[in-house]
C-alpha cells in the first residue's frame, strides 16, 4: 500500500536524518569510490598516452589558454581518448552497486537493526552485482545520448535501482513503475532531485573535502522518495 505523499520539506529533513545518522558510512563510500575511479582514471589516463599528449602543450594555460583549451578538445576526440572514456564509464558501472548498500542501511535504521560494515556492499552480493553493473552501463550511454533530456530522464528513472533491490523486478518493470510514480509526483520528485544534486556537490565548496561527507546524500533522496511514493518492502 502506497503511504500519504509527505510535504517536500518534510521529506528532505528527513533524508537529512538519515544522512546524519550514518556520516561513517558516507565517508567510507566516498573514500572508496574516489579512490577506485581516480587510481583507475590515472592509470588508464597514461595507458593510453593522453597525459604525455597534454604535457606537449600544458604550457599554453598561462600563456594561451584558449589555445590550451583548443588543443585540450581535439585530444579529446581522438581514438585513444573515447577509449579512455569508455574505461571510464566500465570503472563507475563496477563501483555503483556501492550506492546500493545505502538502500539495506537505511531500511535497517527503520526496522532498529544493527548497521555493519559489510552492509555498505550489499550490491556487490551475487546477481545483484551483475544487475547493476549492467543497469549503470546502459544508464550511461543512455545519458550520453539524451544530453539536454538527462535533466527529465534522470528523475524518471531515479527509483529503478530500489525497486530492483526491494521488489525483485526486472528492469523493464522497474522502469515502468519508476516512470508511472514520477508522473503522479512531478514536481515533488522534481525538488528533490534538485536538492539532491546541489547538496551532494555542495561539499566542494568546503575547501573540497567536504564531498567526501556529502555526496552520497543523493542515495537518502532515493530511499525516502522509494519509502513514500511507494512505500513496499519486500522483507
Amino acid at each position: 500500500m502506497t503511504t500519504p505523499k509527505p510535504e517536500i520539506g518534510k521529506l528532505l529533513t528527513e533524508a537529512y536524518e538519515y544522512w546524519m545518522r550514518t556520516i561513517p558510512f558516507q565517508f567510507l563510500f566516498t573514500v572508496i569510490y574516489f579512490s577506485v575511479t581516480m587510481f583507475a582514471g590515472s592509470y588508464a589516463f597514461r595507458y593510453y598516452g593522453l597525459f604525455e599528449e597534454i604535457q606537449k602543450f600544458q604550457g599554453l594555460i598561462s600563456t594561451d589558454s584558449q589555445l590550451f583549451l583548443d588543443k585540450y578538445t581535439a585530444l579529446m576526440q581522438t581514438e585513444n581518448a573515447i577509449l579512455f572514456l569508455q574505461v571510464m564509464m566500465v570503472v563507475k558501472a563496477i563501483i555503483f552497486p556501492l550506492n546500493i548498500g545505502f538502500l539495506k542501511i537505511y531500511r535497517k535504521l527503520d526496522l532498529g537493526e544493527k548497521l555493519e560494515t559489510g552492509d555498505l556492499f550489499a550490491g556487490f552480493n551475487g546477481h545483484y552485482f551483475f544487475l547493476f553493473v549492467i543497469y549503470s552501463l546502459a544508464w550511461s550511454v543512455i545519458n550520453n545520448f539524451l544530453s539536454i533530456f538527462t535533466l527529465i530522464w534522470i528523475p524518471m528513472a531515479l527509483l529503478v535501482p530500489a525497486l530492483i533491490f526491494f521488489k525483485g523486478f526486472n528492469y523493464f518493470q522497474a522502469f515502468k513503475v519508476s516512470v508511472q510514480t514520477f508522473q503522479r509526483h512531478i514536481v515533488l520528485i522534481l525538488i528533490a532531485v534538485m536538492v539532491a544534486i546541489l547538496f551532494s556537490y555542495c561539499g566542494v565548496i568546503m575547501f573540497f573535502v567536504g564531498i567526501f561527507l556529502t555526496f552520497p546524500f543523493w542515495n537518502a533522496i532515493i530511499y525516502v522518495l522509494y519509502k513514500h511514493l511507494i512505500g513496499d518492502f519486500e522483507e
